[in-house]
């Protein structure tokens, strides 16, 4: 993607959706909620549109998404990754006076999910104070008052470390307590009782995509837990497969280890075993050293799993 810089903004395009991505904190404000914060694993990409006549239209990504007067009607390259700018524009008239419960500031463009409570936020203000956007099925939002209850499950952190980043896990306690702050993972009776911070696992559901799991025992059940308590899973291949050249071992159908132990002949190609995650860096299971194919994981895939997300 090409890189450019005007008026002291950091820019990259892209070309499926016909976007800029603004890389760089920015004086401009998003047009949805009128704040100018640029965190892509808070907040989802800040976008910028340019559309009719040099006119442009500014959001963050998740500002799209959590809006709850903001239909999505288009396809993937219309307006703003599918959504359409006229239902952007006349979204404005439902949430432009409405103020944030939490920053008492106008365009507040979030309403609580919860029948009778009616309250309005920023999505960043809500990051901030334990609200959460569910992304999956109708993307509802839930104030601080009115969390859903798998997001309200209490955890010890004393002690503990996230076991994507192994850093150490904030030492809080009630009220200061973000109950988001934290993803637990317990997928079944096979998989450890993990905990990890929240924007470690964001991280690495931007990295996955379709091929996010628990990061523990490799349980795609894991999505649906993340999704409820605010990650976002894009919709794409994992940056690994995105790499030009990424399956050439594949086609090769030879040992990637440095030293094989085994050999590139016929008979020795049969005992070749994939990547659990990726399906590459082909290697004989003596040279990986696992008796059983589902427990190789290459190193592009380690690293990128759990070093690379810090």
């Amino acid at each position: 993607m090409n890189e450019t810089t005007r008026f002291n903004v950091s820019y990259c395009s892209d070309p499926l959706f016909k976007l800029r991505v603004l890389k760089q904190a920015t004086v401009e404000k998003c047009d949805i909620c009128l704040l100018n914060e640029n965190n892509p694993l808070r907040y989802g990409e800040f976008v910028e549109k340019v559309y009719k006549t040099q006119r442009k239209i500014r959001a963050h990504y998740f500002c799209l998404l959590s809006g709850t007067n903001i239909p999505q009607n288009g396809s993937t390259p219309a307006g703003i990754a599918g959504f359409k700018i006229s239902d952007v524009l006349s979204s404005y008239a439902e949430y432009r006076e409405k103020q944030c419960y939490y920053c008492r500031h106008p365009s507040a463009p979030v309403e609580c999910a919860q029948a009778g409570c009616g309250r309005r936020y920023h999505y960043i203000c809500g990051y901030s104070n334990s609200c959460v956007t569910q992304f999956d099925g109708e993307f509802r939002s839930y104030c601080d008052q009115h969390l859903p209850e798998g997001c309200r499950v209490p955890v010890t952190t004393k002690g503990r470390r996230c076991s994507i980043c192994f850093e150490d896990l904030p030492q809080v306690t009630e009220p200061d307590y973000n109950p988001l702050s934290i993803v637990r993972t317990h997928c079944d009776s096979e998989c450890p009782p993990g905990l990890l911070h929240r924007e470690c696992v964001q991280r690495f559901a931007y990295t996955s995509g379709y091929n996010f799991k628990c990061p523990l025992c490799w349980n795609k059940a894991f999505r649906v837990h993340a999704a409820e308590v605010g990650i976002f899973i894009p919709q794409r291949e994992s940056a690994w497969e995105r790499e030009p050249g990424a399956f050439k071992d594949l086609h090769k159908r030879k040992c990637t280890a440095v030293d094989c132990k085994v050999g590139n002949g016929r008979n020795a190609a049969n005992q070749l075993v994939g990547c659990k995650v990726c399906g590459g860096q082909l290697m004989h299971r003596q040279c990986c050293g696992v008796s059983e194919a589902d427990d190789y994981l290459c190193s592009g895939c380690r690293d990128e799993s759990f070093v690379r997300l810090v």
